[in-house]
C-alpha cells in the first residue's frame, strides 16, 4: 500500500486568520516522547487527500525529514466547512494505536432476497493495533445474514492478525429488517 504524503512547514508568526487567508492551515504535531510543534500546511494540498488518509499513516515531509503521523482531528467552520486547524499525531512504531477504519460491505444477503431491507448500522469500526498493522478497511460479509431480523455483530467480523476491534462485541454492525407495509415471510 502506498503511503500518503503531505508537505508541512514550521508555522509562520501570523494570526490564524491571516494564515488561512494566505492559503495555509495551522496545525499541531504532537506525540509520545516529543514536544508538540506548531505547523502549517497548504490548504489545497491537504484538501486533495482522499478520505482513506484519515485512518492511515501519512508521511509528513519537510519539517525534520519525514515524520510518520496520523490525522487525529480536523476542526472545521460549522457553516462553510472551511478547515480551521489540523491535529497530527506522531506515531511510534512500537506503540499500539487506536484508530477508526472504514467497514466494507460485500455479498448478497439471502434475507434481502426474501424481501428484507439491509440496514447498515456502522460505516466505521474502532480498532487497536500497531501502526504498520492498520487495515485499509474491515470486511462485512452480508451473505451471512440469512433471515429477516438477523444481523452481524462486531464479534463476527474477521480481523487481520494483531488488530483488535474495540466496539462492543454484541453491537450490531448490520441487520436485515422487514420492509414497512410489505408482506415478507420469515424463514
Amino acid at each position: 500500500m502506498e503511503r500518503f504524503k503531505l508537505q508541512v512547514e514550521a508555522r509562520e508568526v501570523m494570526k490564524p486568520n491571516q494564515l488561512r487567508r494566505s492559503g495555509k492551515v495551522p496545525g499541531t504535531l504532537y506525540g509520545p516522547g516529543t514536544e508538540s510543534k506548531s505547523v502549517q500546511v497548504v490548504q489545497k494540498e491537504f484538501s486533495r487527500l482522499p478520505g482513506a488518509a484519515y485512518s492511515q499513516i501519512i508521511d509528513l515531509e519537510g519539517l525534520e525529514g519525514t515524520v510518520k503521523a496520523l490525522i487525529r482531528h480536523v476542526q472545521r467552520k460549522h457553516l462553510t466547512n472551511e478547515i480551521l486547524n489540523i491535529e497530527f499525531y506522531r506515531i511510534a512504531a512500537e506503540r499500539k494505536l487506536t484508530v477508526v477504519v472504514p467497514l466494507k460491505y460485500f455479498g448478497t444477503s439471502p434475507a434481502v432476497q426474501k424481501g428484507g431491507l439491509l440496514v447498515e448500522m456502522f460505516q466505521f469500526a474502532e480498532v487497536e493495533c500497531l501502526p504498520d498493522d492498520i487495515p485499509d478497511h474491515l470486511d462485512v460479509d452480508i451473505s451471512r445474514i440469512e433471515n429477516i431480523d438477523g444481523g452481524i455483530h462486531f464479534s463476527q467480523l474477521t480481523t487481520p492478525e494483531g488488530v483488535k476491534i474495540l466496539n462492543p462485541a454484541e453491537e450490531l454492525v448490520a441487520r436485515v429488517v422487514a420492509k414497512k407495509g410489505g408482506s415478507t415471510t420469515k424463514a
